[in-house]
């Protein structure tokens, strides 16, 4: 102030404030840079695990539908076999055993969900930018869940208590257990129309049919939603 020198010092003040205001935007700029590429990096990484995923859910279903197939001609084969032959040859007689067999066993859909729920986990489901890849993703995981609630555990029940145990239970005749343990136990032989007597293997049969046939009616809405939501991940 002596020098009459105040006005240098507070132009370079001013200076020094604003180099400083300048290096923190463009810290800030590089910072928001950095994040805006780090989502958009994350954002991808989950387009790929969705397809992946997707793509599996659609493969499964595939398989499914087509054990559910099999499924439902061998019950009709059965059925025709019960109305229409009264003696069975021995290869006859193998084939009858195996289609009877094919019923024990159940078709389950359980979709790919871990990406799904490390996105709900994260809150990140704003990096799923475009509105009708996100609807459709929340629609697809909502029925599945849905199916897997309420079809497939019924599925399940009616497999367990109904079908399973009224077929295999007249599956253990001497000659299915001669060829499968070398002894028939001294139980009787296949008699057909012992079988159609049977009201309890009867409806075990027409009730795997109708599951076989409604699971796949449902897979059928599965897939086509899935397929949807496929070529959505593949276009972003």
């Amino acid at each position: 102030m002596e020098k009459n020198k105040t006005g240098k010092y507070l132009k370079y003040a001013i200076g020094e404030i604003v180099l400083v205001m300048i290096g923190i935007l463009l810290a800030v700029q590089v910072n928001n840079w950095n994040q805006r590429q780090q989502n958009e990096d994350l954002s991808k990484q989950y387009y790929l695990d969705f397809i992946t995923e997707v793509s599996s859910d659609i493969s499964t279903l595939n398989k499914r539908s087509n054990s559910n197939e099999r499924m439902s001609k061998n019950v009709s084969s059965i059925i025709n076999t019960l109305a229409t032959t009264n003696e069975l040859s021995d290869s006859e007689l193998t084939l009858f055993y195996k289609q009877n067999e094919s019923l024990g066993f159940e078709s389950y859909f359980i979709p790919e969900t871990s990406t799904f729920r490390q996105l709900e986990s994260n809150g990140a489901g704003n990096l799923i930018k475009d509105k009708e890849l996100r609807d459709n993703l929340y629609e697809y995981y909502t029925l599945n869940e849905r199916n897997e609630k309420n079809g497939e555990i019924s599925v399940q029940l009616h497999q367990h208590n109904i079908v399973t145990p009224n077929i295999v239970k007249n599956l253990l005749t001497g000659d299915y257990l001669q060829n499968n343990i070398g002894s028939s136990l001294n139980r009787s032989k296949l008699d057909l129309e012992t079988l159609r007597q049977n009201s309890d293997y009867l409806q075990a049969l027409l009730v795997k049919k109708e599951m076989c046939e409604s699971q796949n009616r449902q897979y059928k809405i599965i897939k086509s939603k899935a397929e949807q939501l496929l070529n959505l991940l593949e276009s972003e």
